[in-house]
């Protein structure tokens, strides 16, 4: 009975295409198609903001459709930047589009552009063309978030004076101490280490609270993709011996480089690294809670360092440490938080020790570079290192 009926259907459609008849078979139903659009909106400076995603239909139907829309992180993350949705949305028979809204925290605080993005799963009589959404929050603000948490030192120690100090309390540099180094480091571009910053001329440096505020930031300039800032004290402030107390709070991710450091006063003229480096403070963004302490020297025609460390039990970008330099003759010692992180003599070193004589200061956040390696998509821009004082007793 099967074998004839199957005869039977291939001879009625073979009939059909002879005699040009028009055979009647069930139409393939052609399923309507979702989508969804992207937001980009600016923050607000109050409570929330509404961030209003349309979800279309590509034609109306005469069923009613449902589809799942889930938020996901990106640099963006729930509940502190906005609120994480999971839900169903329904399209009503004979409409075409419907709205999904996203609650985003609305603060005063600078920050990046950050984002989210919105998922369409698990539809019902529809299909999915487009499925995936971003949710950019636009920055609107100007303010640092400052908190003043974390390790302090005295402003006075036994039986030695404050001969020098920046309390940053001002609204500008201080140009009477400071320089802007400016620029890529050309000729020797990178600043002798592969760097792909842009140092600017005071456009990353910020005043707030008492701090002073070196940003990082993720953009083009002169050539390279990113800028900070780097200052120096050469020729207006250097000192020989005695203590340096910096408060700092540091940045944090995959090529972040920020640096506390000093150099010999005659860097001009005997050059690096015949002149001495004394690196107080370098840590490396993706070892957020290790510090390391270095001094750099010439031996015999090449360079050598000798490198310390300490390793914290947090994060070093969570707060305000103090970074600390105890400078003798023939001796130097670097501390965090009155921890020890390395010890340094002359006995230790091979070649010519210059660390007995003058040297200046340098602050800088690096962004990339031989020791860090380059940003990655993990790194959050802009960065921010924040000083609250740098003091010197002798």
């Amino acid at each position: 009975m099967k074998n004839f009926l199957f005869i039977f259907l291939i001879s009625f459609l073979f009939s059909c295409k002879k005699e040009n008849i028009v055979c009647c078979m069930p139409p393939v139903e052609t399923l309507p198609t979702l989508s969804i659009d992207g937001v980009s909106q600016a923050e607000g400076n109050n409570g929330s903001t509404d961030f209003a995603f349309t979800i279309k239909l590509n034609q109306a139907s005469s069923k009613s459709i449902t589809v799942r829309v889930t938020s996901k992180d990106g640099f963006a993350v729930a509940p502190a930047d906005y609120a994480a949705i999971d839900k169903t949305i329904t399209i009503a028979a004979g409409e075409t589009s419907a709205r999904v809204v996203v609650t985003v925290v609305a603060d005063e605080f600078k920050e990046a552009d950050d984002d989210f993005s919105l998922t369409l799963s698990e539809p019902s009589n529809a299909s999915i063309s487009t499925g995936l959404a971003a949710g950019m929050i636009i920055n609107d603000d100007m303010k640092f978030q400052v908190s003043e948490t974390g390790y302090t030192t005295p402003n006075t120690y036994a039986g030695m004076s404050l001969v020098w100090s920046d309390e940053f309390n001002g609204s500008t540099l201080n140009t009477s101490d400071w320089n802007y180094d400016v620029g890529d480091g050309c000729p020797n571009c990178g600043w002798g280490n592969n760097e792909l910053e842009y140092y600017t001329a005071g456009d990353n440096l910020y005043f707030q609270n008492g701090k002073m505020i070196i940003e990082a930031r993720k953009e083009s300039k002169n050539g390279k993709s990113y800028t900070s800032t780097r200052l120096t004290t050469m020729n207006k402030k250097s000192f020989k011996f005695g203590r340096v107390d910096m408060r700092a709070k540091l940045p944090f991710g995959q090529g972040i480089w920020p640096a506390l450091w000093m150099l010999g006063d005659n860097f001009t003229t005997a050059g690096w690294p015949a002149c001495g480096e004394i690196d107080i403070m370098e840590m490396l963004g993706h070892q957020p809670n290790k510090v390391y302490s270095t001094i750099h020297y010439k031996s015999g025609t090449g360079s050598k360092n000798i490198e310390k460390s300490l390793v914290n039990t947090a994060s070093l970008a969570d707060e305000f440490h103090v970074y600390s330099l105890v400078w003798e003759t023939d001796k130097i010692k670097t501390m965090l938080d009155d921890k020890v992180i390395g010890e340094f003599s002359s006995a230790e070193v091979s070649g010519n020790y210059p660390f007995n004589e003058k040297f200046f200061f340098l602050f800088n956040v690096a962004v990339g570079g031989n020791w860090p390696g380059s940003p990655n998509t993990t790194t959050y821009f802009p960065q921010f290192m924040m000083v609250d004082y740098i003091r010197v007793f002798q």
